[in-house]
Protein backbone atom coordinates (compact mmCIF):
# COMPACT_ATOMS: atom_id res chain seq x y z
CA UNK A 1 0.00 0.00 0.00
CA UNK A 2 1.61 3.47 -0.57
CA UNK A 3 0.62 5.55 2.48
CA UNK A 4 2.94 8.74 0.68
CA UNK A 5 0.67 9.19 -2.55
CA UNK A 6 -2.11 12.06 -2.78
CA UNK A 7 -3.65 12.80 -6.26
CA UNK A 8 -3.24 16.95 -5.85
CA UNK A 9 0.56 16.92 -6.97
CA UNK A 10 -0.79 14.59 -10.34
CA UNK A 11 -3.46 17.10 -10.94
CA UNK A 12 -3.39 20.21 -9.23
CA UNK A 13 -2.69 23.81 -8.34
CA UNK A 14 -2.88 26.51 -5.75
CA UNK A 15 -2.59 30.12 -7.11
CA UNK A 16 -2.21 32.37 -4.70
CA UNK A 17 -2.86 36.03 -4.76
CA UNK A 18 0.75 36.66 -4.42
CA UNK A 19 1.84 35.03 -7.22
CA UNK A 20 2.58 31.97 -5.39
CA UNK A 21 1.77 28.57 -6.06
CA UNK A 22 1.78 25.28 -3.93
CA UNK A 23 0.88 21.74 -4.14
CA UNK A 24 -2.41 22.19 -2.34
CA UNK A 25 -3.78 24.68 0.04
CA UNK A 26 -2.40 23.26 3.34
CA UNK A 27 1.07 22.20 2.03
CA UNK A 28 3.80 24.01 4.52
CA UNK A 29 4.65 26.74 2.93
CA UNK A 30 8.23 26.78 4.52
CA UNK A 31 9.30 23.72 2.00
CA UNK A 32 7.72 25.72 -1.52
CA UNK A 33 11.22 27.40 -3.25
CA UNK A 34 10.72 30.96 -3.64
CA UNK A 35 10.47 30.38 -8.09
CA UNK A 36 7.29 27.99 -7.63
CA UNK A 37 5.05 31.06 -8.78
CA UNK A 38 3.43 32.52 -11.99
CA UNK A 39 6.65 33.99 -13.46
CA UNK A 40 7.78 30.40 -14.04
CA UNK A 41 7.34 28.89 -17.67
CA UNK A 42 5.41 25.66 -16.79
CA UNK A 43 5.00 26.18 -13.02
CA UNK A 44 2.37 23.11 -12.93
CA UNK A 45 5.83 20.77 -14.30
CA UNK A 46 8.29 22.90 -12.27
CA UNK A 47 11.52 20.73 -11.08
CA UNK A 48 9.61 20.83 -7.39
CA UNK A 49 6.53 19.67 -8.59
CA UNK A 50 8.27 16.68 -10.38
CA UNK A 51 10.28 15.69 -7.48
CA UNK A 52 6.61 15.37 -5.33
CA UNK A 53 5.86 12.98 -8.10
CA UNK A 54 8.74 11.07 -7.79
CA UNK A 55 8.90 10.99 -3.86
CA UNK A 56 4.78 9.69 -3.78
CA UNK A 57 6.00 7.35 -6.94
CA UNK A 58 8.36 5.51 -4.78
CA UNK A 59 6.14 5.89 -1.68
CA UNK A 60 8.70 8.44 0.12
CA UNK A 61 7.37 10.67 3.08
CA UNK A 62 7.01 14.34 1.68
CA UNK A 63 8.04 17.08 4.41
CA UNK A 64 5.44 19.13 2.90
CA UNK A 65 2.78 17.05 3.67
CA UNK A 66 3.43 17.02 7.52
CA UNK A 67 -0.59 18.26 8.27
CA UNK A 68 -2.13 15.53 6.45
CA UNK A 69 -0.10 13.17 8.10
CA UNK A 70 -0.34 14.67 11.87
CA UNK A 71 -4.34 14.64 10.82
CA UNK A 72 -4.45 11.15 9.60
CA UNK A 73 -2.56 10.16 12.95
CA UNK A 74 -4.90 12.28 15.46
CA UNK A 75 -8.20 11.93 13.66
CA UNK A 76 -8.52 9.67 10.99
CA UNK A 77 -8.92 12.00 8.34
CA UNK A 78 -6.91 14.28 6.30
CA UNK A 79 -7.15 16.39 2.77
CA UNK A 80 -5.41 13.87 1.51
CA UNK A 81 -7.72 11.07 2.45
CA UNK A 82 -10.68 13.14 0.71
CA UNK A 83 -8.94 13.58 -2.67
CA UNK A 84 -8.15 9.67 -2.01
CA UNK A 85 -11.80 8.97 -1.58
CA UNK A 86 -13.18 11.00 -3.94
CA UNK A 87 -10.40 10.73 -6.71
CA UNK A 88 -12.85 9.27 -9.07
CA UNK A 89 -15.42 11.25 -8.63
CA UNK A 90 -13.29 14.42 -9.46
CA UNK A 91 -11.74 12.62 -12.11
CA UNK A 92 -8.30 12.77 -10.84
CA UNK A 93 -5.61 9.78 -10.32
CA UNK A 94 -6.12 6.95 -8.23
CA UNK A 95 -2.39 6.00 -8.19
CA UNK A 96 0.83 7.51 -9.21
CA UNK A 97 0.60 8.31 -13.06
CA UNK A 98 3.27 9.63 -15.69
CA UNK A 99 1.42 11.82 -17.43
CA UNK A 100 0.16 14.84 -15.41
CA UNK A 101 -2.92 17.45 -16.12
CA UNK A 102 -4.71 19.61 -14.41
CA UNK A 103 -7.80 19.11 -13.52
CA UNK A 104 -8.08 20.56 -10.67
CA UNK A 105 -7.42 24.58 -10.15
CA UNK A 106 -7.75 26.16 -6.09
CA UNK A 107 -7.32 30.23 -7.38
CA UNK A 108 -7.13 33.12 -5.73
CA UNK A 109 -8.17 36.03 -8.44
CA UNK A 110 -6.81 39.03 -6.29
CA UNK A 111 -6.12 40.31 -2.50
CA UNK A 112 -9.38 42.67 -3.41
CA UNK A 113 -11.65 42.32 -0.38
CA UNK A 114 -14.08 44.08 1.60
CA UNK A 115 -13.35 43.26 5.02
CA UNK A 116 -10.37 42.94 7.17
CA UNK A 117 -10.66 40.10 9.51
CA UNK A 118 -8.91 39.59 12.64
CA UNK A 119 -6.38 36.90 11.46
CA UNK A 120 -5.50 38.14 8.20
CA UNK A 121 -3.17 40.56 6.43
CA UNK A 122 -2.93 43.06 2.94
CA UNK A 123 -1.75 39.99 1.30
CA UNK A 124 -4.93 38.61 1.01
CA UNK A 125 -6.91 42.02 1.64
CA UNK A 126 -6.86 45.38 0.03
CA UNK A 127 -9.27 46.15 3.43
CA UNK A 128 -5.85 45.76 5.50
CA UNK A 129 -3.76 48.03 4.01
CA UNK A 130 -4.22 51.04 6.27
CA UNK A 131 -4.02 49.15 9.10
CA UNK A 132 -0.90 47.23 7.64
CA UNK A 133 0.67 50.60 7.64
CA UNK A 134 0.23 51.98 11.04
CA UNK A 135 1.59 48.56 12.02
CA UNK A 136 4.47 48.55 10.01
CA UNK A 137 3.68 45.84 8.04
CA UNK A 138 4.36 45.33 4.13
CA UNK A 139 1.82 45.54 1.75
CA UNK A 140 1.23 42.78 -0.76
CA UNK A 141 -0.38 43.54 -4.24
CA UNK A 142 -2.51 41.30 -5.79
CA UNK A 143 -0.47 39.81 -8.44
CA UNK A 144 -3.46 38.55 -10.22
CA UNK A 145 -4.94 41.82 -10.87
CA UNK A 146 -3.02 41.66 -14.23
CA UNK A 147 -5.46 38.87 -15.54
CA UNK A 148 -2.66 37.09 -17.09
CA UNK A 149 -3.17 34.02 -14.49
CA UNK A 150 -2.80 30.51 -16.38
CA UNK A 151 -2.96 32.15 -19.46
CA UNK A 152 -1.24 29.25 -21.24
CA UNK A 153 -2.77 26.17 -19.76
CA UNK A 154 -6.22 24.49 -21.07
CA UNK A 155 -8.79 24.69 -18.82
CA UNK A 156 -11.31 22.82 -20.73
CA UNK A 157 -10.19 19.36 -18.77
CA UNK A 158 -11.11 21.28 -14.95
CA UNK A 159 -13.53 19.09 -13.61
CA UNK A 160 -12.98 20.91 -9.70
CA UNK A 161 -12.56 25.09 -9.48
CA UNK A 162 -12.09 26.46 -6.01
CA UNK A 163 -12.35 29.81 -5.77
CA UNK A 164 -10.86 31.94 -2.62
CA UNK A 165 -9.95 35.52 -1.96
CA UNK A 166 -9.70 37.95 -1.19
CA UNK A 167 -12.94 38.26 -1.60
CA UNK A 168 -13.79 36.43 -4.96
CA UNK A 169 -17.29 38.00 -5.72
CA UNK A 170 -15.53 41.28 -5.56
CA UNK A 171 -13.65 40.00 -8.77
CA UNK A 172 -16.69 38.92 -10.76
CA UNK A 173 -16.05 39.65 -14.08
CA UNK A 174 -12.44 37.63 -13.61
CA UNK A 175 -14.49 34.72 -12.09
CA UNK A 176 -16.76 35.11 -15.69
CA UNK A 177 -13.70 34.57 -17.46
CA UNK A 178 -12.82 31.82 -16.48
CA UNK A 179 -15.68 30.01 -15.86
CA UNK A 180 -15.79 30.46 -19.86
CA UNK A 181 -12.93 28.76 -20.81
CA UNK A 182 -14.37 25.57 -18.63
CA UNK A 183 -16.44 22.79 -20.14
CA UNK A 184 -18.99 24.06 -17.52
CA UNK A 185 -20.95 20.64 -17.29
CA UNK A 186 -18.41 18.94 -16.02
CA UNK A 187 -17.16 21.01 -13.41
CA UNK A 188 -17.80 21.73 -10.11
CA UNK A 189 -17.13 24.61 -8.37
CA UNK A 190 -16.64 25.15 -4.60
CA UNK A 191 -17.13 29.07 -4.49
CA UNK A 192 -15.49 30.67 -0.83
CA UNK A 193 -17.22 33.89 0.27
CA UNK A 194 -17.50 36.06 3.33
CA UNK A 195 -20.97 36.27 2.97
CA UNK A 196 -21.55 39.63 2.48
CA UNK A 197 -22.13 39.72 -1.48
CA UNK A 198 -23.92 37.90 -3.76
CA UNK A 199 -23.20 36.68 -7.24
CA UNK A 200 -24.17 39.01 -10.14
CA UNK A 201 -27.01 37.81 -12.54
CA UNK A 202 -24.27 36.67 -15.55
CA UNK A 203 -22.13 34.84 -13.02
CA UNK A 204 -25.30 33.46 -11.39
CA UNK A 205 -25.76 31.87 -14.66
CA UNK A 206 -22.53 30.57 -15.27
CA UNK A 207 -22.64 28.83 -12.00
CA UNK A 208 -25.80 27.25 -12.60
CA UNK A 209 -24.56 25.86 -16.04
CA UNK A 210 -21.66 24.09 -14.16
CA UNK A 211 -22.41 20.33 -12.78
CA UNK A 212 -22.34 21.56 -9.26
CA UNK A 213 -21.89 24.62 -7.30
CA UNK A 214 -21.10 23.90 -3.46
CA UNK A 215 -20.93 27.31 -1.73
CA UNK A 216 -18.35 28.02 1.22
CA UNK A 217 -19.74 30.36 3.98
CA UNK A 218 -16.66 31.95 5.80
CA UNK A 219 -18.30 32.82 8.90
CA UNK A 220 -16.62 32.85 12.74
CA UNK A 221 -18.83 33.36 15.29
CA UNK A 222 -22.49 33.89 15.65
CA UNK A 223 -24.22 37.78 15.83
CA UNK A 224 -21.42 40.88 17.06
CA UNK A 225 -18.52 39.09 17.53
CA UNK A 226 -18.21 37.65 13.99
CA UNK A 227 -18.72 41.47 12.97
CA UNK A 228 -15.54 41.70 15.24
CA UNK A 229 -13.82 39.36 13.67
CA UNK A 230 -14.32 39.78 9.84
CA UNK A 231 -14.91 43.80 10.42
CA UNK A 232 -16.74 45.13 7.20
CA UNK A 233 -19.71 42.23 7.80
CA UNK A 234 -22.76 43.33 9.38
CA UNK A 235 -24.48 39.98 11.10
CA UNK A 236 -28.08 41.37 9.30
CA UNK A 237 -26.78 41.18 5.70
CA UNK A 238 -24.86 38.03 6.49
CA UNK A 239 -28.19 36.32 7.54
CA UNK A 240 -29.98 37.50 4.34
CA UNK A 241 -27.07 36.44 2.14
CA UNK A 242 -26.98 32.94 3.92
CA UNK A 243 -30.90 32.45 3.34
CA UNK A 244 -30.08 33.98 -0.58
CA UNK A 245 -27.12 31.38 -1.25
CA UNK A 246 -29.57 28.33 0.74
CA UNK A 247 -32.56 29.24 -1.65
CA UNK A 248 -31.11 29.18 -4.92
CA UNK A 249 -27.85 26.40 -4.57
CA UNK A 250 -29.43 22.91 -3.49
CA UNK A 251 -26.36 21.16 -4.09
CA UNK A 252 -24.08 21.68 -1.00
CA UNK A 253 -23.84 24.82 1.61
CA UNK A 254 -21.03 24.89 4.35
CA UNK A 255 -20.27 26.93 6.75
CA UNK A 256 -17.06 27.21 7.73
CA UNK A 257 -15.59 28.93 10.44
CA UNK A 258 -12.08 29.35 12.37
CA UNK A 259 -11.62 29.04 15.97
CA UNK A 260 -9.15 31.20 17.95
CA UNK A 261 -8.38 32.65 21.35
CA UNK A 262 -11.65 35.28 20.46
CA UNK A 263 -14.28 32.94 19.98
CA UNK A 264 -12.98 29.18 21.37
CA UNK A 265 -15.63 29.45 24.18
CA UNK A 266 -18.54 30.34 22.29
CA UNK A 267 -17.92 27.73 19.54
CA UNK A 268 -21.36 26.33 20.34
CA UNK A 269 -23.29 29.21 19.60
CA UNK A 270 -22.61 29.45 15.89
CA UNK A 271 -23.15 25.72 15.87
CA UNK A 272 -26.77 25.65 17.85
CA UNK A 273 -27.79 28.61 15.70
CA UNK A 274 -27.22 27.18 12.41
CA UNK A 275 -28.70 23.44 13.88
CA UNK A 276 -31.67 25.34 14.93
CA UNK A 277 -32.23 27.81 11.44
CA UNK A 278 -30.77 26.09 8.90
CA UNK A 279 -30.39 22.34 9.45
CA UNK A 280 -29.00 21.55 5.78
CA UNK A 281 -26.29 23.15 6.42
CA UNK A 282 -23.23 21.39 7.25
CA UNK A 283 -20.98 23.20 9.72
CA UNK A 284 -17.28 22.87 10.33
CA UNK A 285 -14.12 24.52 12.01
CA UNK A 286 -10.91 24.49 11.94
CA UNK A 287 -8.18 25.56 14.35
CA UNK A 288 -6.54 28.92 13.42
CA UNK A 289 -3.59 29.02 11.37
CA UNK A 290 -1.66 31.93 11.83
CA UNK A 291 -1.29 34.62 13.01
CA UNK A 292 0.79 32.08 15.85
CA UNK A 293 -0.46 35.03 18.53
CA UNK A 294 -3.93 34.11 17.81
CA UNK A 295 -3.96 30.58 18.58
CA UNK A 296 -5.57 29.34 21.56
CA UNK A 297 -2.93 27.70 23.05
CA UNK A 298 -1.48 31.25 24.65
CA UNK A 299 -4.39 31.52 26.99
CA UNK A 300 -3.64 31.11 30.77
CA UNK A 301 -4.29 28.48 32.61
CA UNK A 302 -7.02 28.98 34.21
CA UNK A 303 -9.33 29.93 31.33
CA UNK A 304 -7.88 26.99 29.49
CA UNK A 305 -9.54 25.02 32.74
CA UNK A 306 -12.73 26.44 32.62
CA UNK A 307 -12.88 26.34 28.53
CA UNK A 308 -12.62 22.83 29.20
CA UNK A 309 -15.35 22.34 31.26
CA UNK A 310 -17.19 23.86 28.44
CA UNK A 311 -16.13 21.48 26.05
CA UNK A 312 -17.80 18.81 27.99
CA UNK A 313 -20.89 20.38 27.91
CA UNK A 314 -20.69 20.69 24.09
CA UNK A 315 -20.08 17.02 23.52
CA UNK A 316 -23.45 16.12 25.39
CA UNK A 317 -25.73 18.82 23.63
CA UNK A 318 -23.83 19.58 20.39
CA UNK A 319 -21.59 17.84 17.76
CA UNK A 320 -18.38 19.42 18.06
CA UNK A 321 -16.53 17.61 15.88
CA UNK A 322 -12.75 18.48 16.35
CA UNK A 323 -12.71 18.93 19.69
CA UNK A 324 -9.66 17.02 19.95
CA UNK A 325 -7.29 18.94 18.21
CA UNK A 326 -8.73 21.88 20.30
CA UNK A 327 -7.82 19.74 23.52
CA UNK A 328 -4.15 19.13 22.15
CA UNK A 329 -4.13 22.59 21.23
CA UNK A 330 -5.11 23.86 24.95
CA UNK A 331 -2.48 21.23 26.06
CA UNK A 332 0.38 23.33 24.06
CA UNK A 333 2.56 26.13 26.12
CA UNK A 334 1.70 29.84 25.32
CA UNK A 335 2.45 33.33 26.40
CA UNK A 336 -0.81 35.27 26.65
CA UNK A 337 1.53 38.38 27.08
CA UNK A 338 2.18 37.70 23.24
CA UNK A 339 -1.77 38.14 22.40
CA UNK A 340 -2.27 41.09 24.67
CA UNK A 341 0.41 43.09 22.74
CA UNK A 342 -0.90 42.69 19.43
CA UNK A 343 -4.31 42.67 20.45
CA UNK A 344 -3.71 45.86 21.52
CA UNK A 345 -1.64 46.76 18.62
CA UNK A 346 -5.48 46.28 16.75
CA UNK A 347 -7.30 47.26 18.94
CA UNK A 348 -5.75 50.92 19.38
CA UNK A 349 -6.17 51.13 15.18
CA UNK A 350 -9.14 50.33 15.03
CA UNK A 351 -10.29 51.90 18.27
CA UNK A 352 -12.21 47.95 19.51
CA UNK A 353 -12.13 46.09 22.39
CA UNK A 354 -13.39 42.66 22.22
CA UNK A 355 -14.10 42.49 25.83
CA UNK A 356 -17.17 43.95 25.48
CA UNK A 357 -17.89 41.65 22.76
CA UNK A 358 -17.19 38.61 24.55
CA UNK A 359 -17.37 39.51 28.31
CA UNK A 360 -17.46 35.65 29.36
CA UNK A 361 -13.82 35.12 28.12
CA UNK A 362 -12.91 38.64 29.36
CA UNK A 363 -13.79 37.30 33.08
CA UNK A 364 -11.54 34.31 32.64
CA UNK A 365 -8.21 36.73 31.94
CA UNK A 366 -8.96 39.94 32.99
CA UNK A 367 -6.27 39.89 36.05
CA UNK A 368 -3.59 39.82 33.05
CA UNK A 369 -4.84 43.03 31.75
CA UNK A 370 -4.94 44.67 35.08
Amino acid sequence: MNNSFCPLPFSHLAVRPNGKVYPCCIFDWEHVPDDLDLNHPDVFNHPFMQDIREKMRNNESVPGCNKCYTNEEKTGHSTRMFFLNNAENFNIPTKPIKESKIKYLDLALSNTCNNKCRMCNPELSTSWYADAKALGMPIYKGILNQETVLDGYDLSELTLMKLIGGEPLMEQPKFINVLKRCNRKNLRVLLTTNTTLKPNQELFDLLKECKECHINLSIDAYGELNNFLRKGSKWDNVLENINWFTENFKEDIKVHSVASIYNINHLDKLSNFLKDNFPKIRHEYVLVDGPDWMRPRHLPENAKIEIKKLFELWTKHTAVPFLKILEDELSKTGDFNIFIKNDKKINDIRNENWAYINPELYEMVKTYYE
